[in-house]
């Protein structure tokens, strides 16, 4: 009993003196693994966040430093305890707030995060950093530029035009200091990466170095070098792996913008050979976890702990894990290794603040450049809580991890090299519904039915007609048009006034993913309207009652798609996307569910074959519909008297893999 009274005191200190809702005993209802990365997190990211946002860091948190330090760490600790804590959270706030428990923290913590980015770039305040003076801001400048590109929405969208100046302005100042030729060549990539994202441009030379000296620099089956030298140790994961990710991530956003780049072809266009690498290197680092939870303290920076696990989080959270990692065995493993460290006596100190070591406090494993500040690298074993909860991530059940299973005398899978096939697909479909079904009516007829299968009408103002659905050379095309007389209501909830004629059609094969075909794909090319009131859909809909049901293209009013599971009526998770030019230009949307066991099926989704998500969900063996349709209002808002709109597809496929 005294043991648990001590683990609920650890949790509930770090909740103390949140100023909105938040109360402690309720976040501890939960018991989840989630909710204990949380409370985790939150006890090692409360102090700097909380201090920094009230403008008193430097005045609150102590400075401890290695045995033998340099020089000047006063003038350092502050941005790297500030940079290297958000980098961490930031995929957890970018989820924005909702109204669970965890949903207030994470508004609270946006705003406090808000604040402290503000303090720390504001020449007036107290806890103005140093951007400049010696060589680790340019270390730190990165981390929180980082940051800012893992959360784009909730940090950089929420800051103040004055603030956003102040953090360009203050970012732009790194470029005084020259990294060593090393892995801080990724420093300035990343500042330069957030300078395009966020300015507009950037000295794109910096970038092009990092990366073309890194490739260089690649030493095989997932690992890169220090520079020109092998360094066994974990900076592959604390910054390489992680650094060029994100450098690429912000390149294939501005591809348009970069079309006539010289790289172009190299780090945008076949960006998948470091993605391919860095899941590589992500299965060792599973490997490396005994099944007690621990891992070989090998070369520098020991004093991150689980920091160390940051390329292994990244991976998970981009849902991109080879093949044969479960997600959840992820999660075991990792919630393993953060339960040994970070619950390790002299973690912290009787404040709250982190103290150095590599298991409780042992200041002898510090190099002369670790001081309190470094140490919040640590955060970035929780980049997985950018998941939400329906992924199969945290969904799926506990699972044990690759050492766990080997040394219990279970499955021992054999681990191979990484090579240029490494993700080679040896997969047979079938196709059940192929791209030619909308060349003639005949084949038309093969394939589709008219309507909903449940009739004309739905949940908006429009009502399905035949005669709205037209084939012209391979292409469908459903026209809304305003009605010339009165038709009455929508049969169907919420019984609209009917306004407009439409069109709908689904397929005659129902989706079953069971035992005898475990995997199905579902892919078409749409060109969308987006204007206000449009309302066309791409989806899968349960046979029997509602839900499940999946929306693969759903536009509503607007440029943005969302990619929705429902799980039941309250229980959905969504995936949203802008598509600027989605009425103008062919995309393709796919979406591929997979059985897992009797009662779950994984369904990954896709945007131009960019995978954008990964739904867990209660689906094997419940027929879906698949239906194309333009509905009207509802929830895309008031088509202002619209004349009409037209939704247009083409090479729709159905494919299946039948157990082997």
């Amino acid at each position: 009993m005294i043991k648990r009274i001590v683990v609920l005191i650890i949790y509930i200190i770090p909740f103390l003196g949140l100023t909105n809702s938040v109360k402690p005993n309720e976040v501890l209802k939960d018991t989840t693994d989630r909710a204990y990365f949380v409370q985790m997190m939150n006890k090692i990211a409360y102090p700097v966040i909380k201090s920094l946002s009230e403008d008193k860091l430097k005045e609150k948190m102590p400075v401890e430093k290695a045995i033998n330090p340099y020089g000047g760490r006063e003038q350092v600790t502050y941005l790297e305890a500030f940079g290297r804590t958000l980098v961490g959270i930031a995929p957890w706030l970018e989820l924005g707030p909702d109204a669970t428990e965890e949903g207030k923290l994470r508004e609270e913590y946006i705003q406090l995060c808000v604040k402290a980015i503000d303090n720390a770039t504001n020449p007036s305040a107290k806890d103005y950093m140093n951007f400049t003076e010696g060589g680790q801001p340019l270390v730190d400048a990165a981390f929180l530029a980082e940051a800012l590109i893992r959360a784009p929405h909730q940090l950089w969208d929420n800051l103040t035009a004055e603030t956003q100046q102040n953090v360009l302005r203050e970012l732009k100042k790194t470029r005084t200091i020259s990294p060593p030729y090393m892995n801080w060549l990724l420093f300035s990539a990343t500042v330069e990466a957030a300078l395009l994202k966020f300015g507009g441009e950037a000295d794109m030379m910096r970038m092009e170095y990092a990366l073309f000296k890194h490739d260089e620099w690649y030493l095989g089956d997932g690992m890169y070098g220090d520079g020109p030298d092998f360094h066994w140790d974990y900076y592959n994961s604390y910054v390489i792996q992680p650094m060029i990710l994100d450098v690429l991530l912000v390149l294939e956003e501005k591809k348009e913008e970069l079309k006539y780049w010289r790289y172009k072809n190299k780090f945008i266009d076949r960006a998948n050979v470091f993605i391919e690498r860095a899941q590589r290197y992500a299965a060792i680092q599973e490997r490396l976890i005994s099944p007690e939870g621990t891992f070989p303290p090998i070369g520098r920076s020991l004093a991150y702990r689980c920091g160390a696990f940051q390329l292994l989080s990244q991976v998970a959270l981009m849902q991109k894990l080879p093949k044969n990692i479960n997600p959840a065995q992820v999660r075991s493993a990792l919630l393993a290794v953060i339960k040994n460290q970070m619950e390790a006596p002299g973690t912290f100190d009787e404040n709250g603040w982190l103290q150095i070591g590599f298991y409780g406090k042992q200041k002898e494993i510090a190099e002369p450049y670790i001081s309190t500040g470094s140490l919040y690298l640590c955060s970035t074993a929780f980049l997985v809580l950018g998941l939400p909860q329906q992924t199969p991530f945290w969904a799926a059940p506990s699972a044990n991890w690759t050492q766990k299973n080997i040394w219990s005398g279970k499955e021992a899978k054999i681990d191979h090299a990484y090579s240029g096939n490494y993700h080679k697909n040896e997969d047979n479909w079938e196709t059940v519904t192929d791209s030619s079904s909308f060349l003639s009516k005949k084949e038309f007829n093969k394939h589709w039915n008219y309507f909903y299968p449940w009739g004309t009408d739905h949940n908006g103002t429009a009502r399905m007609y035949k005669s709205n659905v037209s084939l012209n050379d391979g292409v469908l095309e459903l026209k809304a048009e305003r009605t010339s007389k009165n038709e009455g209501k929508s049969k169907s909830s919420p019984h609209l006034e009917i306004k407009y004629k439409s069109g709908a059609i689904h397929a005659k094969h129902k989706i079953v993913v069971n035992k005898a075909y475990p995997e199905y794909e579902v892919k078409g090319e749409f060109k969308a309207p987006t204007s206000s009131g449009t309302w066309p859909a791409f989806w899968l809909t349960a046979v029997d009652g509602w839900p499940p049901e999946t929306d693969i293209l759903e536009f509503k009013g607007d440029d943005v798609n969302w990619q929705n599971t429902f799980l039941t009526p309250q229980n959905v998770t969504t995936i949203k996307k802008k598509i600027p030019d989605a009425s103008k230009e062919w995309h393709t949307y796919t979406a591929k569910l997979k059985r897992v066991d009797n009662t779950h099926t994984t369904i990954t989704y896709f945007i131009d074959g960019k995978q954008t998500g990964v739904h867990y969900t209660d689906f094997t063996d419940k027929p879906l519909w698949l239906i194309i349709n333009l509905q009207m209002e509802g929830s895309s808002g008031n088509a202002n008297g619209l004349e009409q709109a037209s939704y247009f597809s083409k090479n729709v496929t159905i494919k299946r893999i039948s157990a082997k």
